[in-house]
């Protein structure tokens, strides 16, 4: 028959509650003597005696080494062990539903780990240990009795009351001897020895800082919760768990609105970083070789932001340096050295300028005024730098390069000045917008550009943070030198696929597009790209079925998250698009398909050449005529020689304004190429003369080679 089942002692019974824990250890590791054999014996020691006793008794099952983690002291470096030792709680589990509905009212970066890893750790909550057998820590303030009896002191005030003593001070060696009397006449209290995990005062941080309910408990609503916090993701078990249960229990609410968790930052080689294995850079020497800013940008450029690890490298802060922060000075260097040859100052109300490159750069710099705005505003640094980094990679390899002509032009022409007006502005605004991420840099530039104005501006941390003006943002102008850069790009590929260097002109380049439209805003910038691809003849064909053959497919990042069960169907009908159900998308229109409202961002457009020599880009295809003559190859000789003497000028420390007379020898296709093209060459170098002689002479003599011929040249300045 079943054995019979009563009430909860029973049920205690069975699940071995209330039964006393085992513990034949003691607080210095050793067994007790309930351990008659190992009594004494240090418990990590006596492993071996433990085996050898188990095989003399027959009882030895199995014996084996495995290889695994172990936790260590990290000051003497020796094994820790797990002792079970009383504590005193946190009633968490009383409190789990309050927790998670806290949960719900914050916002995290990323936001994932809000019902991830923090909820996911909030809903399996247990109650909090806080006590630890410590000397230095803030003590636990309970008294307690022999007979059980405790009392929790709630203030300085309170204590003194019930001891009737002054307390100066809270530590535990002023505490510990203080005896209170029994509300009930029975034997005296004394403090319990323990004192807080460190953790409980950390979470109490917002309100206890400020003495918080003693001092400024009106005050409370203007400093609590945080705006925003900042912490490791470790943290999600520790500050960030400890700072909402504290604020939960004592004010049903969260103790922050907004917090953002980085990831973990490991040495190179993945591992932790340990000062006694010294495997990470000195960041002394990190800070002297790239600077601050570098290190800076690094970090927050990187996977750290989006609370994902990081193995740091030396390399990727030498990285930035060199693709963004030499670009962004070389920017501003360009603009200063001009400035200072032509004697340019800024006017105090700046203009629009009409050169659409101009209109372009302030499009660009607003729009990222207000991306920089909008996503500070939601904390999600990852989604600011990359775009910063962006706009200095265009200021530099777009606008600068493509417009190098206007600034390039004798005397202070109408459009030469609004250049200069445009890019000072640009460059100044962008101190300000890079100042919180790249501080050092911004303050020089700003300082120096500002240098030239009436008033006196000490700081570029003491400006106003810029905000965008529509005025200046025009999408459309954005979408088409997107269009150009992706055309420039395919342009230099063919060209080094052909084996054809830059210099050398080509005949023509066909543009290809379906829409009219688009090849009419790409010949608004034909003089730039025409230049920059150094091709003599532009076509425009919006024939692209002859020769492109068009494809699409699901774009599953985006889509993936919004169709879920749905996404294989819609996969499926995305690649069936007909080609104008495909032009639909790139007009910027929306397509309904299987209900479901698809824009170009949802959509892959994919292009694949159908004749030789054209190449495609999900925006454009070209094709470049690969015919070179002898003529054209007479005038990338020039091109070469003029590159070449612009080095000697700058060898010889010339300044940019700077005229000279030019002695040159060379002989047989580069003698031709002189005599052909010596009025470009004097125009390119700024020399009033240009002359072929035997042994060429003047302050600065440089002989080099052009496709194995030698050319000798002489530089006087006048």
């Amino acid at each position: 028959h079943l054995a019979p089942a009563f009430g909860e002692e029973d049920y205690y019974a069975c699940t071995g509650a209330g039964i006393p824990v085992v513990n034949p250890v003691n607080e210095d590791g050793k067994f007790t003597e309930e351990v008659t054999d190992f009594a004494g014996e240090m418990v990590k020691q006596a492993d071996p005696k433990i085996i050898a006793w188990l095989k003399e008794k027959k009882q030895l099952f199995k014996q084996e080494t495995i290889d695994h983690s172990y936790p260590f002291c990290y000051r003497s470096d020796t094994p820790l062990i797990y002792r079970a030792v009383s504590s005193w709680f946190v009633a968490v589990e009383k409190i789990k539903s309050k927790l998670l509905a806290n949960n719900s009212q914050t916002h995290w970066v990323p936001e994932h780990l809000k019902e991830g890893r923090f909820g996911n750790w909030l809903e399996q909550a247990r109650d909090w240990a806080i006590s630890r057998s410590r000397f230095w820590g803030t003590p636990i303030p309970l008294w307690k009795n022999e007979e059980g009896e405790c009392l929790c002191i709630g203030s300085q005030a309170e204590l003194e009351k019930y001891s009737g003593k002054k307390i100066q001070d809270l530590h535990r060696d002023s505490l510990d001897s203080i005896l209170l009397p029994s509300p009930t006449g029975k034997s005296h209290l004394k403090r319990v020895e323990d004192v807080f995990d460190c953790w409980f005062e950390s979470g109490s941080m917002p309100y206890a800082q400020w003495g918080y309910p003693f001092s400024k408990s009106q005050d409370l609503a203007s400093f609590f919760p945080a705006d925003f916090i900042a912490e490791g993701l470790d943290q999600t078990r520790a500050w960030f768990y400890t700072l909402m249960v504290l604020s939960t229990a004592l004010f049903d609410q969260p103790a922050f609105k907004h917090v953002v968790v980085n990831g973990l930052i490991l040495a190179e080689d993945g591992k932790k970083m340990s000062k006694s294995l010294r495997n990470y850079p000195d960041p002394t020497e990190i800070l002297n070789r790239h600077g601050a800013d570098a290190l800076r940008l690094y970090l927050i450029h990187s996977p750290v932001v989006k609370a994902q690890e990081l193995k740091f490298s030396e390399d990727g802060v030498k990285e930035i340096v060199r693709k963004i922060l030499l670009r962004w000075w070389n920017a501003y260097a360009f603009f200063v050295n001009y400035a200072n040859v032509d004697g340019f100052l800024p006017r105090q109300d700046f203009a629009s300028s009409p050169n659409i490159l101009d209109q372009w750069i302030l499009s660009k710099l607003h729009s990222l005024i207000a991306n920089t705005k909008t996503e500070m505003e939601h904390y999600r640094l990852y989604q600011v730098v990359p775009k910063l980094l962006e706009f200095i990679e265009q200021l530099t390899n777009t606008y600068i390069r493509f417009n190098r002509n206007h600034f390039w032009q004798e005397e202070m022409p109408e459009d030469k000045r609004l250049a200069y007006e445009t890019l000072y502005e640009v460059l100044l605004t962008l101190t300000k917008v890079m100042a919180p991420f790249a501080p050092f840099l911004s303050e020089t530039m700003f300082l120096n550009l500002t240098s030239v104005l009436a008033h006196e501006d000490l700081s570029v941390h003491l400006q106003r943070y810029p905000v965008a003006e529509t005025k200046w943002i025009q999408p459309d102008l954005e979408a088409s030198v997107k269009i150009l850069e992706a055309l420039v790009t395919l342009g230099r590929n063919q060209r080094e696929q052909l084996g054809i260097k830059s210099k050398i002109p080509l005949k023509r380049i066909r543009i290809i597009h379906r829409n009219q439209e688009v090849l009419a805003n790409l010949k608004r910038f034909e003089p730039y790209f025409s230049r920059e691809l150094n091709v003599q003849e532009v076509l425009y064909d919006s024939d692209e079925d002859a020769c492109i053959h068009i494809t699409s497919k699901a774009c599953f990042p985006i889509l993936g998250k919004r169709l879920g069960s749905k996404m294989k169907e819609i996969a499926k009908a995305i690649e069936n698009l007909s080609q104008k159900e495909i032009s639909i998308l790139e007009e910027g229109k929306s397509l309904t398909l299987l209900g479901e409202d698809l824009t170009l961002e949802d959509v892959e457009i994919r292009r694949k050449a159908k004749l030789p020599h054209i190449v495609t880009h999900p925006l454009i295809s070209i094709e470049l005529d690969p015919t070179v003559t002898p003529q054209q190859m007479q005038e990338g000789l020039a091109r070469e020689i003029i590159r070449k003497i612009q080095s000697a000028r700058k060898s010889a420390r010339l300044k940019l304004n700077d005229r000279m007379e030019l002695q040159i020898h060379c002989q047989g296709a580069l003698a031709e190429a002189v005599q052909a093209y010596q009025e470009k060459i004097c125009q390119e170098t700024l020399s009033i003369q240009c002359s072929w002689v035997a042994a060429p002479q003047g302050q600065h003599l440089e002989t080099t080679e052009i496709e194995g011929s030698t050319l000798r040249i002489g530089l006087r300045v006048v």
